[in-house]
């Protein structure tokens, strides 16, 4: 369930509770995407902090190694995307890039942000950097038949989704007109 969960770029946070010790069924909870992983007993007062530090990252805020998006995964740790076991040869800037965009599936990412999140340097309006960046990685995704599509939205940004969803028009502040 929670492989299906990230794989349609659901990013809430997922913290397992459980009584098994078991350091298998711990390593296919947090490779299929957990965040973390609690084994029981444990006091209210560590469940409690742990919560807060998985909620203090805010929403969009993954520390799971690993990332899905219909046939992609992108480890965080390893800097490796694959699709269907095969690895895509992505440089580092499209892998961050791919990353940023893998973690707000489905909403409009404006060249602005990229500019400050990916690259970390201010918007300049004139510049092509992010434009000619998102080309050769969306050919590089349709290439791979990846199962996502990268589409810009003139005026407003770049969206990554899985192929056949649909994404909801958002205003400046990233609301969508679905949610309101």
């Amino acid at each position: 369930m929670l492989q299906e969960l990230r794989s349609a770029g659901r990013v809430t946070p997922v913290l397992l509770y459980t009584s098994t010790e078991d350091s298998s069924a711990i390593v296919r909870g947090l490779d299929a995407g957990a965040d973390g992983y609690i084994v029981k007993p444990v006091s209210n007062l560590e469940l409690r902090a742990r919560v807060r530090s998985l909620l203090r990252r805010g929403p969009g805020a993954r520390v799971t190694e690993q990332v899905f998006l219909g046939d992609l995964c992108l480890n965080r740790l390893t800097r490796r995307v694959t699709r269907g076991g095969q690895e895509l040869d992505l440089t580092p800037m499209e892998m961050r890039l791919l990353e940023h965009l893998m973690l707000r599936a489905g909403h409009i990412v404006t060249r602005g942000e990229l500019h400050d999140k990916v690259w970390d340097m201010h918007f300049d309006p004139s510049s092509n950097l992010v434009d000619a960046h998102v080309a050769r990685l969306r050919k590089k995704l349709n290439l791979a038949k990846a199962g996502v599509t990268l589409t810009t939205r003139r005026g407003m940004g770049f969206v990554l989704d899985r192929d056949g969803d649909e994404v909801a028009d958002q205003d400046e502040y990233g609301l969508s007109s679905a949610n309101v």
